[in-house]
This record gives C-alpha cells, sequence and structure tokens, in this order.
C-alpha cells in the first residue's frame, strides 16, 4: 500500500510524473489544489531578521528588507492555461475510482479554469462549484466588491463517496423553537392525522380523539410521553402537541454559499506569515466530506501546508510538493510542530507503549515524513540569482537575445559558468 507523509520540493509536474511511475497511480482519494491565480501580483511573506526593526527599503529594490518573495503570479493568458491542462491531466490519472478533485480559485480564471476541468473530467463528473465568503463586505470597491473564492467539485467516476456535513442552523431558525423546560428548547408540531384514519381514534389521557385519528399509534403515544415529548395544554377541549428539541435536529444541510468559515487573521494561532494561507476549518470540512481516515490526500501546491497539516490531524496518508523552498520550510516547520503534538499525546495514552504498523494506515496519524527535491529548480534559481549578482559586480551588460553568452563587457562577450 503506497504510503504518505511525502513533502516533495520541486516543479509539481516532475513530482506528478514521478508519482505516476512509483505506484500512486489510481491510489490517491483526495486531491485539494489552491493553484496560482493569476492575478498577476506578487506575493511575499514577512521574515524575521536580525537588528533593528522596521521596513526599510533599499533604492531600487521593490520590497523592504524581511519582505520574501514566495512566487509570482504573472502569466500571459495562455501559458497560464496550458500549465494548468498538463497538470490537470496528470491529476486526474492519480485519483481513485472513487475519488474526487477540489480545484480552488477565485474570479481571475474560474471562467476558463471550470472550462479545463469539464474538458478533463468531464462535464458529467462536476459535482458542485462552492462559494466560500473569504472576507467580510468591503466598500473601497469602484464596482462590485470582490469578497469570495471558487471551489469546484469534480469526481473521476459516480461512484464517489460523500460523508453528511450539517451546519449549525441560522438564529431564524433557532427562533422557532420558542418553548423551553429543564430538557431544553423545543418546538411544537401538530398530533393529529392530516387524513381519515379509523384505526387511529381513540381516548389519550383525557383528551378527545381528532376527528381524523391521531397520527400515531397508542403504542407510540406511550413511548413519546414516557420520553418527556408531549405538550398538553390546561384546556381540554384542545389538543396535545409533539415536543421536537433543538439539539436533536441535525442540523442545516450543507449548502454550497460557505459564509461561516473565517480566513486567517494577525492573531490566528494557525498563522504562518505565508500569502495566501487557507484556514484549516476550510480544508477540515473539504477533507471530512470527500475521504476517511487512511486516504491518500494529495496538495501539488502546497503553500503553507495547510492541506498537509489538516490530512495529519484527521488521520490521512497526505502527500504536498510546492516549487517554492519557503513553503517547504513552512511546511515541514508545521508539520514537525503536529506530529510532535500527536506523538506525545499518543504516548501518553497508552503510556509509553506506542507501536505503529507499517501496513495499518496512519490512524490516528503517522508521525513521521520525508523531504524529497525532484529535480535541480531550486539550484538553477541560485545560478541565475548568482549571474545577476556577478553582472552587477562587474559592470556586465545583460544580453538577452543570445543563447550562450551572459552578456558583455566592452566589446568582450561575457559567460559567466557554474561552480561546481
Amino acid at each position: 500500500m503506497p504510503q504518505g507523509g511525502l513533502l516533495y520540493h520541486g516543479d509539481n509536474k516532475e513530482v506528478l510524473a514521478h508519482l505516476l511511475a512509483n505506484g500512486f497511480r489510481g491510489q490517491v482519494k483526495l486531491i485539494y489544489i489552491d493553484p496560482p491565480f493569476d492575478s498577476g501580483a506578487d506575493y511575499v511573506r514577512k521574515v524575521q531578521l536580525r537588528g533593528p526593526k522596521g521596513t526599510l527599503k533599499i533604492d531600487g529594490e521593490d520590497y523592504a528588507l524581511g519582505e520574501q518573495v514566495q512566487y509570482t503570479d504573472i502569466w500571459s493568458n495562455d501559458n497560464y492555461l496550458q500549465f494548468m491542462y498538463e497538470r490537470l491531466l496528470m491529476l486526474k490519472e492519480l485519483l481513485s475510482e472513487d475519488g474526487v478533485i477540489w480545484l480552488h480559485c477565485d474570479y481571475h480564471k474560474s471562467h476558463v479554469l471550470r472550462c479545463l476541468l469539464d474538458e478533463v473530467f468531464s462535464a458529467d463528473r462536476f459535482e458542485a462549484e462552492v462559494i466560500w465568503q473569504r472576507t467580510s463586505a468591503r466598500s473601497d470597491a469602484k464596482t462590485v466588491a470582490f469578497i469570495h473564492d471558487a471551489l469546484y467539485l469534480y469526481t473521476k467516476t459516480d461512484d464517489f463517496g460523500w460523508v453528511p456535513h450539517f451546519d449549525e442552523h441560522d438564529e431564524d431558525y433557532k427562533k422557532r423553537f420558542s418553548g423551553e423546560d429543564e430538557v431544553g428548547k423545543y418546538q411544537l408540531f401538530d398530533m393529529t392525522s392530516p387524513n381519515p384514519r379509523p384505526n387511529m381514534v381513540y381516548e389519550w389521557n383525557g383528551f378527545q380523539s381528532p376527528e381524523n385519528g391521531w397520527r400515531y399509534s397508542k403504542e407510540t403515544m406511550a413511548k413519546l410521553d414516557a420520553q418527556n415529548k408531549v405538550w398538553y395544554p390546561n384546556d381540554k377541549a384542545k389538543r396535545p402537541r409533539l415536543k421536537r428539541y433543538l439539539h436533536e435536529t441535525e442540523g442545516r444541510t450543507l449548502q454550497s454559499i460557505w459564509s461561516n468559515i473565517f480566513p486567517v487573521n494577525s492573531q490566528a494561532a494557525e498563522r504562518q506569515g505565508y500569502p495566501t494561507q487557507k484556514p484549516e476549518a476550510l480544508l477540515e470540512r473539504v477533507l471530512s466530506i470527500t475521504s476517511g481516515p487512511g486516504d491518500i490526500v494529495l496538495d501539488c501546491f502546497v503553500g503553507s501546508g495547510t492541506t498537509a497539516a489538516v490530512a495529519q490531524k484527521l488521520g490521512r496518508r497526505w502527500i504536498g510538493c510546492d516549487i517554492n523552498k519557503g513553503a517547504i520550510q513552512t511546511t515541514a516547520k508545521r508539520l514537525q510542530l503536529v506530529m510532535q503534538e500527536q506523538a506525545v499525546a499518543l504516548s501518553s495514552e497508552s503510556q509509553g507503549e506506542l507501536v505503529i504498523s507499517e501496513d495499518a494506515p496512519p490512524s490516528p496519524c503517522q508521525l513521521t515524513f520525508s523531504t524529497w527535491r525532484v529535480n535541480d529548480y531550486d539550484l538553477h534559481i541560485q545560478h541565475n540569482e548568482a549571474v545577476e549578482l556577478a553582472c552587477e559586480h562587474l559592470g556586465i551588460t545583460r544580453t538577452r537575445t543570445d543563447p550562450f553568452f551572459d552578456g558583455t563587457r566592452g566589446k568582450m562577450l561575457v559567460k559567466i559558468i557554474p561552480l561546481n
């Protein structure tokens, strides 16, 4: 059985190809991706530096000291669509027959991403568009204020699992439960039969039968009465009614608009200081309704590691990857803390006799993970940065049109060779 606890640093296209070639084809139960939105912006995170505090900027630089660019979300339209299309094709191959994919996006590209999903998974496999209200009302927009993201849910086949979820009732619904006793708040319902039922015509505790008879048999009425679920009026001319308690209701069936999950604010304990970080409550709902303990969950745009952290807490096997080194560092640190807390809790429960079978699903959790690099992307980035610094320091004019040389210095062509 393929294991989880895998964190990959590199281009997710190569990571997905690696997974397909190494036993994960058709094994992933749930995929959640929060890809770049093509927002036309650079996303930065705050980092702590030694020395004086502040937001000092160097002349000519776009960002202050203590700000670190995590990724650039600037694309040409064709490049973005091709980027997403290639990855969606591979993600489909990784999904199990009962698997699902959630794609998180916003207004920038939601319309075209929906078309890509229809093409790759088929329009028949579309299950839901969830609107997540990610912020409160705003008044700074020139026209319409965008305060939501969209989550598209697609399945690989029609054989997919769904765990019912119920939200807490809203205040207007709760107000209907105006009665209250020692058990709790209740609402009264009619106990008369809507249609004539001669076999249900009988006297009950001194109250005459309604014309059509009672809704329930004598045996059922006796059980309800013993459970204190029958309300009796003082006036015998009136009729007893059924008490339904608020705490016994399942709640409101999950709707397509999620307005009760709040974004990560500056005071949140889960805050990682990572741009575009999504709240754990959002991922907890996604994972809870479309996966189960031991299932494999994949996020190939892992970012701050929210998907992996929630999957770990819910007893799922997880796989995460990201091309950004800062994302991998943030995710790894976050997972270490989660696993440490779980190990302490499990050790306390078993009085130090913690035994985990390699073949058993990670229930309640796996307590180790490994980090892999699948390409030399990071080294390539470091080399490019070194070239830029060398050109600036040596007064080399960059030549963008030459495929081999990096620039010119006077009449000389210059090539900067990487140090091996």
